[in-house]
């Protein structure tokens, strides 16, 4: 047994900051932050932690502390939540589905302003509202907008034209297109859109009645029926909507449930005293992280990306840094934000609804993916990982002679298909029919989008030699998989870097039964995408 070496932390500065602990090979194990970083570090190696096994078993894998001094505690919190979002912790919590969620997106800096649908928060100058929960839902609060306003929606500049587009030809609206209406009355439909987007709808009926009783007086009444229409919509939208307040606020009621290594958040959004809206997150867990610390996670990682938060959010429970946290908010939104710790009242019911809700879910999960565990846990074992692979991540390469090469990759997530994580990606830099290469670029392409997680284990459709071209992409990528294979067909053989002969596994083994699904699901997936290319090749000919 190898003897663990001794961790040298007596001379770590005694200011405000964040530490990092780091194993055997440099990679990050956990991020902390720190009001006084000497004392919070000695911490760790004081006791043996009975209490707490997973800190325990973190201490014994600990080879480096880095540390990073800061002026004060926010400052050390904001660099937390960056280094955990970049690093990916083994022992911190982690969001699960950590894909990209869509926003809606209003590009006003062009000619003619427009409203798209985007899952990339680019930071630009543009207006973001979100996160949505789908495509879709975002989609269709889009289409209820323009049908309601008359704005357009495009992912690509709009053009001026000769004739009004077909849309406000069918709902009644002049069109800026053809110039028939000027830069500001167009501008008013934007604004009216952008304060819909941000719950601001006290005056939208008072609005629609007046533009209604104005088109009947003007003897317009097939546009007094549109508006009529439009105005039904949002009362049954409202009238959907459960009351719970006597008062008009806007405030995010938070609750949380968990079960061994998984974490359910639920996020019920008040708007002028109205339910409008239910999220759902949900958290790998390291081992024995309290409720509090859940929702401190939440509240770290995924507020930053949210561009409505409210100047209130009802809690469960309280949480060791709330101030902190409260300032950390603050200085994202440039207003006070008030973290509170619901105790009794509407809003104690609220945080009740919203942990029945996260225990809802958590049980469908569970059940759901009972079967899909069963495989992981096996792989597990097969890999001889250090943990359950919960984000596994497949490429494949595909071509027809040297016409139009495509790759593509897929990911799991608990043994489930997460095809909002599907990437395809035309071949860019290699010629002729080289598989070998056409993967090498496709893996680095991967692995070069640092604003995607790295899986927990990455599988290469093929053998050991497209294994090795894979493992040379990895040198220059800025980011790598925590374990990779490969995966050979006639018969399934699993290899590992550094290893000549394939891993024994009988052919009814459930962990490998589940690399072959997503090696058939990704084969899959790369042959529609480049038969999709070929056939549009064929047409153009």
């Amino acid at each position: 047994m190898t003897k663990q070496p001794k961790i040298d932390y007596k001379n770590i500065p005694t200011q405000p900051g964040i530490y990092m602990y780091k194993g055997e090979d440099g990679q990050v194990l956990y991020v902390g932050k720190a009001i006084n970083l000497k004392k919070r570090v000695a911490s760790y190696f004081a006791k043996n932690h009975p209490d707490r096994p997973w800190t325990a078993i973190l201490v014994g894998l600990i080879r480096e502390i880095e540390t990073i001094v800061v002026n004060n505690e926010i400052e050390a919190l904001m660099l937390e939540a960056t280094l955990i979002k970049q690093y990916q912790p083994r022992f911190n919590i982690k969001l699960t589905d950590d894909k990209s969620y869509p926003y809606i997106k209003l590009v006003s800096n062009e000619a003619i302003p427009r409203f798209t649908v985007t899952r990339r928060h680019s930071g630009d100058k543009a207006t973001y509202f979100g996160p949505y929960l789908s495509g879709r839902a975002a989609e269709h609060t889009l289409e209820f907008l323009r049908k309601l306003y008359g704005i357009h929606i495009s992912p690509q500049p709009l053009r001026h034209r000769d004739r009004a587009c077909l849309n406000c030809q069918l709902d009644g609206f002049t069109c800026p297109l053809n110039n028939e209406v000027d830069e500001q009355a167009y501008q008013e439909r934007i604004n009216q859109a952008v304060s819909f987007l941000q719950g601001k709808r006290k005056n939208l009926t008072k609005d629609l009645e007046e533009r209604m009783a104005q088109a009947a007086e003007r003897e317009q009444f097939e546009v007094a029926a549109k508006l009529r229409d439009r105005l039904h919509s949002i009362e049954q939208s409202t009238e959907r909507q459960q009351v719970i307040s006597t008062t008009l606020e806007d405030y995010d009621v938070l609750g949380s449930s968990q079960s061994g290594h998984t974490a359910v958040v639920s996020l019920l959004r008040v708007r002028e005293g109205r339910v409008n809206g239910q999220k759902t997150f949900y958290f790998t867990l390291v081992g024995d992280e309290t409720a509090s610390e859940v929702i401190r996670m939440f509240l770290l990682s995924f507020y930053q990306t949210f561009t409505d938060i409210p100047p209130l959010v009802a809690i469960p429970t309280e949480i060791n840094d709330q101030l902190t946290i409260e300032q950390f908010l603050r200085t994202l939104t440039g207003r006070s934000i008030e973290l509170r710790n619901a105790e009794r009242g509407e809003k104690r019911a609220l945080v009740d609804l919203a942990i029945k809700n996260a225990e809802a879910k958590l049980e469908m999960k569970l059940i759901k993916s009972d079967q899909a565990f069963t495989a992981l846990i096996t792989l597990k074992e097969l890999l001889k990982l250090e943990e359950l692979p919960s984000r596994i991540e497949a490429v494949d390469i595909s071509n027809l002679g040297t016409s139009e090469p495509v790759g593509a990759t897929v990911c799991f997530i608990d043994g489930k298909p997460d095809k909002n994580e599907y990437r395809r990606y035309k071949i860019k830099t290699v010629e002729g029919q080289n598989d070998f290469a056409m993967i090498r670029e496709v893996v680095l392409r991967r692995f070069s989008d640092t604003s995607r997680p790295v899986p927990d284990l990455f599988m290469v459709d093929g053998g050991p030699e497209q294994l090795k071209f894979a493992l040379k992409a990895l040198e220059s990528a800025p980011q790598k998989p925590k374990a990779i294979i490969s995966l050979a067909k006639k018969p399934d053989r699993v290899f590992f870097p550094d290893r000549k002969m394939p891993i024994p596994a009988s052919k009814n083994n459930k962990g490998l039964l589940l690399l072959s699904r997503i090696r058939d699901e990704v084969h899959r997936f790369g042959i529609t995408f480049q038969r999709h290319r070929q056939g549009k090749k064929s047409l153009e000919k």
